[in-house]
């Protein structure tokens, strides 16, 4: 989020002092992320942590909450059972809980990973390629030690159409917006509205044969893009687990496709120590999905949730910088995997 939550940090400082028993330095707003509000915690004793807050009053950042019960074990486990130690875990409370609820917002404390995210380090080089290549076999390699039950199953979900489909004809009946952000949104989103539509239909079809692939499910982080990677002493770090879920192996690839793709996969293969099957139409599922879904839910901000108008600005942005403009790359990225598959065999 790129507002603060309305919270004094004062408040929000001594609530973590009680519920931790941590004694408090500071408490430092990042401007970070779409599904939570994030801070740095500075302790008296010179220890860090990272916090996400989450509104009761957005149903976006409650169907976040609703997640946490699933990754927050995960994530515990993958690093205290030692199956992957570059994550993010939970810090328990007092009472031995992942998360604490208060002032109508539930908050958790996560360990701090010193560095920076590689959100602006795009191009990657090969080298920071093929450390996320094998950091995604390693942690489909824990699937066999991990309480697989406890976990989300992809179901293929397309659920966020709705939304989408409501969003476009709010835009079409309502007229030129006194409102700059809400008229440049109606100027950019509206003349894509049958591209939108046909990109649609296209993933309820690509959904079809996703559901009838039947390679196995491994476990799978959801979201690796930069600003999910963070890089200290040569190490990546993964966090912000709130997509994991057991799903085909293509979840975690599809960020990697076009060029790229060759380095990774020969990387991802050598470290699991075996070949895979990639299915293009998943790819091609999840690549789209993903577009498809990020719009519907920065429409939504921008139409339902959003009080401040900065944050408007910034969804507007991501909505034309980082969306719309990326679909007609899509297919390419997809038949550039194809040629490299068709070079190995």
């Amino acid at each position: 989020m790129e507002v603060q939550y309305r919270i004094e940090d004062h408040v929000l400082a001594a609530s973590l002092e009680k519920e931790y028993g941590i004694r408090m330095e500071s408490v430092r707003f990042i401007p970070m992320g779409d599904s939570a509000y994030s801070y740095r915690v500075n302790c008296a004793n010179g220890e860090r942590y990272y916090l996400k807050l989450f509104d009761h009053q957005n149903d976006r950042q409650l169907r976040s909450i609703e997640r946490l019960r699933y990754y927050l074990p995960l994530t515990w486990q993958l690093y205290h059972q030692r199956l992957f130690r570059n994550v993010t875990y939970p810090i328990k409370n007092k009472d031995g809980d992942y998360k604490t609820t208060f002032n109508d917002i539930t908050v958790v404390l996560f360990n701090f990973i010193e560095g920076e995210t590689l959100a602006e380090a795009y191009p990657f080089s090969t080298e920071i390629v093929e450390s996320i290549a094998r950091s995604v076999a390693q942690i489909q390699l824990a699937t066999p030690f991990i309480d697989k039950t406890a976990l989300l199953t992809e179901t293929f979900d397309i659920s966020f159409a709705s939304d989408l489909e409501k969003c476009i004809s709010v835009l079409e009946s309502t007229e030129a917006c006194s409102n700059p952000v809400k008229q440049a949104l109606r100027e950019h989103v509206l003349p894509k509205k049958e591209q939108v539509l046909t990109l649609l239909n296209l993933v309820y079809e690509l959904r079809g044969a996703a559901i009838a692939d039947t390679k196995e499910r491994v476990l799978c982080h959801g979201d690796i893009w930069g600003g999910n990677l963070i890089r200290h002493h040569n190490e990546l770090y993964f966090i912000d687990w709130e997509s994991a879920m057991i799903a085909p192996p293509e979840f975690d690839l599809v960020g990697y496709i076009g060029e790229e793709f060759d380095v990774f996969l020969s990387a991802y293969e050598k470290h699991l120590g075996h070949s895979v099957n990639i299915n293009l139409d998943l790819l091609r599922f999840y690549s789209y999905r993903h577009h498809l879904r990020n719009l519907a839910d920065w429409l939504m901000n921008i139409l339902y949730r959003n009080t401040e108008e900065a944050q408007n600005e910034h969804d507007l942005d991501m909505i034309v910088s980082h969306c719309m403009n990326r679909w007609d790359s899509i297919e390419p990225k997809v038949r550039a995997v194809e040629a490299i598959l068709q070079k190995r065999k």
